[in-house]
């Protein structure tokens, strides 16, 4: 680990503590505001004491300075002095809201023109990840709980998270004190821990429009996860699905679901905001009067939303042939009611939660803005204060992308790996831990707590992770590979063997994952390989790296699955998306030649859509042009440049390269020199680290320079 220079007097790290910090094995630091020390002392001593009992001494910090940087230093100190293995945040702590580092989330793009509040990451990672270096910028006029920083390009720019964080900060109840709250959360935390709860109960859910509702996937995901939990390898347990075509509105049943007793884990993939858990779209229906009470709700809704509500009735009535007895009745009170209730019923809105009482110990929200924690109130802080059993939530506080490896490693939590240690091997700059990080099911075999220590404390020996290379667990074999690939202790080659070899899909995963995926052959063998595994996850990442590296070497298999019948929806929309990226006439020639002596229906309908391909390749082709072209407007450069940060096209590198030499509109030359660093996966990466070190030196912009710096970093990190 990088670790820049902190000179802290250690008088201040004792006059801020509860707890003297001695040297031991393993530490866990609980950070507060003054208020909750002097009203929640009792809960949190007990708290701490519940720690101790785990194995993991306690440091209470009170925060006196109000700013971030004074409690990273802190952090720090502890983590290189004295073992520090993670921390939690209670009350209110100051919030590091975080901007210039898009790159280090998995879908937050919002232009940074755009109100501070809204166009920043609210991130802990801040706190745990110090390697990653950051400029102050100012505190939240508004809101003082919010301090702005930029990422600076000095540091790192990829997260490697050297502790683990969790908040634990009360939503809004009415009628109960943050401190109330946070007392009954603590002691719900004592009572759960003191049980030693084994997993054997596990429930997943998909919600409306998540990963193309691709049956594929979730047929895939329960595979693997009977694959990751041996209780379920071994049918000693239980996994149910629960999807959103179920029932005409399913929250009911999802909400009675996690209220189960007996369930221990709860992984609910669906989108989201602050306040909502979007689970439904328009229930499926044969009959037809259902359809036309459908119908008749739509064109009501657009009418109500209208600007000129006369205007857009006389629209609707004339463009889709409605008979105005469908919507004379829209603003009707009675039926704007019934419409509302219907709308309230297909989702879980904050007011669903206020006596809701999950049972499962943790629950991941694998959603967009359901961890929020910066705001007033937000849905996550609602599953742990309440009197259920729920005591740890994963959550992003800003949108996150659906094809992500949520559940990497997840089986771990059945050995006795505490859910902080689990989560710090998937923290990006929006995923929080809502509640105790602390928490740790009961182990399913022997020695489990020596698992939880190696993850935080033996990091660096790879003796011991080699011998766990052939453990039979499949999700220590996957933890195995991430430890020695950080290491360089296992080459791309036998990642390589294993991926092509192993029989557990996740562990297959994982040595995909590990290997290098540059513009060398080995990581074109190894897409390839991904592209034709029958790991559907694995296929789709396969996917989604053909379509960040863009060698000519993958083009005839990405359009051959592309045309293919039996490609599943969400890796069919990956390969979609790959093919085109690729230059017009070579992405031509290759769909020509996977469709030559195809007959039938389904293959004449592809050559029916050669056209609209065409034209995709050649609006993008046109959109490059278009840059060097003084007759662009500015709008339209702008788009075509900052769209390169989701699609890092490397067909027109070389015009990229001669707008960025030749252009004079700074403001597009420092988004262009900001979009290449993107290209992490680019067979063409070398030549824009060329580029960009030419570049640098002649550089006369410092914002470009700048840009340019934090690119070439985030290339070669």
């Amino acid at each position: 680990m990088k670790i820049c220079k902190i000179v802290l007097a250690l008088s201040l790290l004792m006059a801020s503590s509860h707890v003297s910090p001695q040297s031991h094995q393993r530490l866990f630091a609980i950070v507060v505001d003054p208020a909750v020390s002097e009203n929640c002392g009792a809960s949190i001593d007990a708290y701490a004491r519940s720690i101790r009992a785990d194995g993991l001494e306690t440091l209470i910090i009170v925060d006196k300075w109000h700013v971030p940087d004074s409690i990273r230093v802190q952090l720090q100190q502890l983590y290189l002095n004295n073992h520090l293995e993670g921390a939690v945040f209670i009350g209110d702590i100051p919030v590091p809201m975080i901007r210039d580092a898009q790159h280090l989330t998995t879908a937050f793009k919002m232009d940074q023109r755009r109100p501070w509040d809204q166009s920043s990451i609210p991130s802990d990672r801040f706190y745990d990840d110090f390697d990653l270096q950051f400029e102050y910028l100012k505190q939240d006029s508004l809101q003082p709980l919010l301090h702005y920083y930029s990422l600076s390009p000095k540091g790192a720019q990829t997260v490697k998270s050297e502790i683990y964080t969790a908040r634990i900060k009360p939503p809004k109840y009415e009628g109960k004190s943050r401190f109330d709250l946070i007392s009954t959360f603590l002691e719900k935390a004592v009572r759960e821990k003191a049980s030693a709860r084994r997993i054997s109960q596990i429930t997943y859910f998909a919600g409306n429009g998540y990963h193309s509702n691709s049956l594929a996937a979730r047929i895939d995901e329960r595979f693997s996860l009977t694959n990751q939990f041996s209780v379920l390898t071994n049918g000693k347990g239980k996994l149910n699905y629960i999807d959103h075509t179920y029932d005409e509105f399913i929250k009911g049943r999802l909400m009675a679901e996690l209220e189960r007793e007996d369930l221990d884990l709860a992984i609910l993939h669906h989108h989201g905001a602050e306040d909502t858990q979007y689970l439904n779209a328009s229930p499926y229906s044969i009959m037809a009067d259902k359809w036309l009470e459908m119908a008749r709700k739509f064109f009501r809704s657009k009418i109500r939303s209208a600007k000129d509500t006369t205007a857009s009735k006389q629209y609707y009535i004339e463009k889709y042939n409605v008979p105005e007895s469908w919507v004379n009745n829209a603003f009707d009170p009675a039926v704007m009611l019934k419409d509302s209730l219907a709308d309230a019923a297909m989702d879980i809105h904050i007011d669903d939660l206020k006596n809701f009482t999950p049972a499962a110990r943790f629950i991941m929200l694998d959603a967009c803005f359901n961890g929020s924690f910066h705001l007033e109130d937000y849905i996550s802080g609602h599953y742990i204060f309440n009197p259920g059993h729920t005591v740890v939530v994963k959550a992003n506080s800003v949108n996150t992308l659906q094809d992500i490896w949520s559940n990497q490693l997840i089986g771990l939590l059945e050995l006795g790996v505490s859910v902080g240690n689990w989560a710090k091997e998937q923290f990006t700059l929006e995923s929080h831990l809502i509640g105790d990080p602390t928490y740790m099911y009961a182990a399913s075999r022997e020695g489990g707590d020596k698992l939880n220590f190696a993850m935080a404390h033996k990091k660096d020996d790879t003796g011991y992770w080699k011998k766990l290379l052939k453990d039979k667990h499949p999700e220590v074999r996957a933890l195995a590979m991430k430890r020695l690939a950080a290491k360089g202790a296992i080459s791309p080659e036998q990642l390589f063997s294993i991926q092509r070899s192993d029989s557990s899909p996740t562990a297959r995963l994982m040595a995909y994952r590990l290997i290098k995926k540059s513009e060398d052959n080995l990581a074109i063998s190894s897409i390839l390989a991904g592209l034709r595994d029958d790991y559907e996850l694995l296929n789709r990442f396969a996917a989604i790296d053909a379509s960040e590296n863009q060698s000519p070497q993958l083009l005839d298999e990405l359009i051959g699955m592309w045309i293919a019948p039996g490609t599943s929806q969400r890796v069919s929309y990956q390969v979609k998306g790959a093919v085109e990226l690729y230059e017009k006439e070579a992405a031509l020639a290759a769909y020509d030649k996977a469709l030559e002596g195809k007959q039938g229906i389904w293959y004449d309908e592809r050559r029916a859509e050669r056209g609209n391909f065409e034209r995709i390749l050649i609006s993008k082709e046109s959109d490059m042009k278009g840059l060097l072209d003084p007759a662009t407007e500015t709008r339209n450069n702008r788009f075509t440049i900052t769209a390169l940060r989701n699609s890092q096209q490397a067909a027109y590198l070389d015009t990229l390269f001669r707008f960025m030499r030749e252009s004079h509109d700074q403001t597009l030359r420092q988004l262009l020199a900001e979009a290449l660093g993107w290209y992490t996966q680019s067979w063409r990466k070398q030549e824009i680290i060329d580029f960009c070190k030419s570049q640098i030196e002649v550089e006369k912009d410092d914002l470009v320079k700048r840009e340019l710096q934090r690119t070439l970093r985030r290339l070669t990190d």
